[in-house]
């Protein structure tokens, strides 16, 4: 989520002002990074939840302090009730349907607890390859019914199986997408179907995708100009530049894997040829030895 930052998530922050913030799902601690350095110089706060925060979620947490944020190691849907309710919730923790259509119920509870309007709730992996298919960090967490036939291969664009070849291999993906309750775009449009909130959605489709939601009793007109503006075409001239920049950047990864890969190769050739040679070399002296041949 931290690739929308500068572009999109920042804009909001400062046109919303938000006083409480949560954040579902910290990973590395990028975009953790830049939501408590707006806390620290707005005066707001953050609730951070992540169940395995990584050494450098870790490393960026300790740069802040507690009038910055609170932390929990927890699962969201443990964390969220404890939680006070936020303005704006960053979400990107378990993207499967049964997870965020609970998530967003919680968020939407909570502020009605707490008598808050609802929050203003970003998404990510609101595209492809999440937007209509499950993905499970841990599917024993959930009941059978709640999650989709799943298996350890990758996915393609415009490809329902799984497959050995796509990506995300090393993560439990459900082995069909699109259909009921499967994804994370399908669990958002499901929430707003049955809340008795009006919401507006809108949704950048690259970097995995960003849903943007908005509670009607949130939505100023400086805040929907804002929205409008991110589809304008100087934004998404913008936009195709970043996604060219970082098409640029994997492309340049994969020959400099694609080098050390042949270097590699051309390095284990020689080494093979070294070997039979002294192979052949021991052979030959040993049937000399055999005949009895100085």
């Amino acid at each position: 989520m931290n690739r929308f930052w500068q572009r999109y998530i920042r804009p909001i922050f400062e046109t919303v002002q938000p006083r409480q913030i949560m954040e579902i799902g910290a990973e590395y601690g990028w975009n953790t990074r830049q939501i408590l350095a707006f806390c620290r110089d707005n005066g707001a706060h953050a609730d951070i939840i992540d169940p395995a925060p990584l050494p450098s979620l870790r490393e960026e947490l300790a740069r802040f302090g507690p009038a910055e944020y609170r932390f929990l190691a927890l699962k969201s849907l443990a964390a969220i009730p404890q939680l006070e309710a936020p303005d704006i919730a960053l979400v990107d923790g378990d993207h499967n349907w049964a997870t965020v259509f609970s998530e967003l119920n919680l968020l939407q509870a909570r502020a009605e607890q707490c008598g808050k309007l609802p929050p203003i709730v970003l998404c990510h992996d609101a595209a492809w390859p999440y937007a209509r298919r499950d993905m499970y960090y841990s599917p024993d967490d959930l009941d059978g019914w709640q999650r989709h036939p799943y298996s350890y291969k990758g996915m393609l664009p415009d490809q329902s199986e799984l497959t050995e070849q796509g990506v995300n291999g090393w993560l439990a993906n459900a082995t069909h997408e699109g259909g009921p309750r499967n994804g994370v775009l399908t669990a958002i449009e499901d929430f707003i179907a049955s809340s008795p909130t009006e919401w507006s959605l809108r949704k950048l489709p690259f970097f995995n995708g960003l849903a943007i939601v908005v509670p009607a009793p949130r939505m100023t007109p400086a805040l929907q100009s804002l929205i409008d503006g991110f589809f304008g075409g100087d934004a998404m001239l913008e936009a195709s530049k970043a996604l060219e920049s970082d098409c640029i950047q994997l492309r340049a990864m994969l020959c400099r894997a694609e080098a050390c890969l042949t270097r590699r190769t051309e390095a284990l050739e020689r080494a093979r040829a070294l070997i039979d040679a002294q192979q052949q070399r021991i052979a030959q002296l040993e049937n000399r030895a055999v005949a009895g041949i100085d």
